[in-house]
């Protein structure tokens, strides 16, 4: 096994212990991931953030960003009250189906 694999082993074995840990941000962890494979040359500097212009991340970011206006507007709350049954107890929410 050549040391670039052993690397980018390394460097992908931290990057899950750090994001099961919950130590730091999700984004932290994957941004000091990338730049760790740059640093260390296992990534090429010149197409290190390339995947960023691709649609999937783009829509994923959308998504997330309106997600979190939606919940801090509180428009999830209001449909979490409506949807959820008023006189639900928690045996019938624990109750299998």
């Amino acid at each position: 096994m050549s040391p670039d694999y052993i690397l980018v082993f390394g460097i992908l074995a931290s990057t899950l212990v750090l994001f099961a840990s919950g130590q730091l941000r999700y984004d932290y962890v994957a941004i000091l991931a990338l730049l760790t494979g740059v640093f260390l040359g296992v990534v090429p500097a010149a197409s290190a953030f390339a995947g960023f212009g691709h649609p999937a991340v783009i829509t994923v970011a959308a998504v997330l960003i309106i997600s979190k206006a939606l919940q801090n507007s509180g428009v999830v709350a209001f449909l979490a009250g409506f949807l959820a049954p008023t006189r639900a107890s928690e045996q019938n929410v624990l109750a299998p189906v």
